[in-house]
């Protein structure tokens, strides 16, 4: 049985997001039997909501200061010492958690997106010890051959193993989330609205696109719409059909089975789980053809060269129009879906531990 122990930084400052998801769905996978793994991490405090939903860790309230650092003095008090585990896998990049001593070491590597877009990061790298951790570990995961492949771009050879474990999306997602009676017709956008996710990109193909009066474009998560935002969206002359939401999983998955299309403009994304949501969601698809989109979207996905508005606008048209075409993409979609399973993301990983600790 190996013994694997996940850090607790992502869990310390990361409320919900992909990372510390994907980390949680392996504690999940790994509780199960046939794996050989017995997990644990050492964020027994925590304010990761995926990690206090899976019953694992415990809120500290009211306490002062920077949270981040108070949660993990908290923790590395009640784990004052180094643990007897075969493997420490670092769920994020303070070189801090170097100094602690690991018989094996491995490091997920996420993305690539600050050193493709440092323009994006004026107070520089926010993965500047990555390098350190690559350097140091035993094992380097990717979530995508796009990252791979990055990441060799920009590190050059690196000493340790290099392994691709896909990530997975939750049975959550499913065309039978969808609510009846359907609300009013909708593109969906998921994600922030700032930098290389183009969300811009899309506000403006939205305009331009000859859609029926009454198709609204709603954008789940990043926060409210700012003023500034709201004014951009005002001299676009669709303010009034631009809807935001702030959604838990069960209303998301809702959103996207509800969706006519779902559009993920981004430049770049390490993996992208909103794909995979959105496709098991049976929710027809659209995406930039550039990085790890093509390599999860495949053949189920429509795609246009990222910045492209008139090509966006041109693919909205087409399919808020041919209810037949999305009816084919939804069940290419779910067909695709299928493929990614966070139980296939375990073995991967598990694989990996197994091969490359011996």
């Amino acid at each position: 049985m190996l013994k694997v122990h996940y850090d607790d930084q992502v869990f310390t400052w990361q409320p919900r997001g992909g990372i510390s998801r994907y980390f949680v769905e392996l504690l999940k996978a790994f509780a199960a039997p046939g794996f050989g793994v017995e997990a644990s991490t050492s964020a027994s405090w925590s304010q990761n909501r995926h990690l206090l939903e899976m019953g694992r860790g415990r809120t500290l309230p009211g306490v002062p200061g920077r949270r981040k650092e108070v949660l993990q003095l908290a923790n590395r008090l009640q784990h004052p010492r180094p643990l007897g585990h075969s493997i420490v896998h670092h769920t994020y990049y303070d070189r801090r958690y170097l100094r602690r001593a690991a018989k094996f070491r491995v490091v997920t590597v996420y993305d690539m997106i600050p050193e493709l877009f440092p323009e994006l990061f004026p107070r520089g790298n926010p993965h500047q010890d990555k390098r350190e951790f690559v350097a140091a570990a035993d094992l380097v995961l990717c979530i995508s051959e796009a990252t791979k492949r990055d990441l060799e771009r920009f590190y050059g050879a690196v000493a340790a193993p290099v392994v691709v474990t896909p990530l997975g999306v939750d049975p959550l997602f499913h065309p039978r989330a969808a609510s009846s009676p359907p609300p009013p017709p909708y593109v969906l956008f998921v994600g922030d609205r700032v930098g290389y996710k183009d969300f811009w990109v899309l506000a403006e193909a939205f305009a331009a696109a000859a859609l029926p009066a009454d198709v609204q474009l709603r954008a789940v998560g990043g926060g409210p719409l700012r003023s500034h935002e709201i004014a951009r969206l005002q001299k676009l002359c669709i303010s009034e059909r631009v809807l935001h939401e702030r959604l838990d999983d069960v209303g998301l998955a809702s959103a996207y089975a509800n969706a006519l299309v779902f559009v993920f403009p981004s430049r770049y994304e390490g993996f992208g789980l909103p794909t995979l949501e959105a496709m098991a969601s049976g929710c027809p698809t659209i995406l930039t053809s550039e990085s790890s989109h093509p390599e999860v979207g495949g053949p189920a996905a429509r795609y246009f060269p990222a910045g492209d508005v008139a090509e966006l606008s041109r693919l909205l048209e087409q399919l808020v129009a041919d209810a037949h075409l999305r009816r084919e993409l939804s069940a290419l979609g779910s067909e695709r879906a299928l493929m990614f399973s966070w139980s296939e993301t375990a073995r991967r990983t598990a694989d990996a531990y197994r091969e490359h600790l011996s």
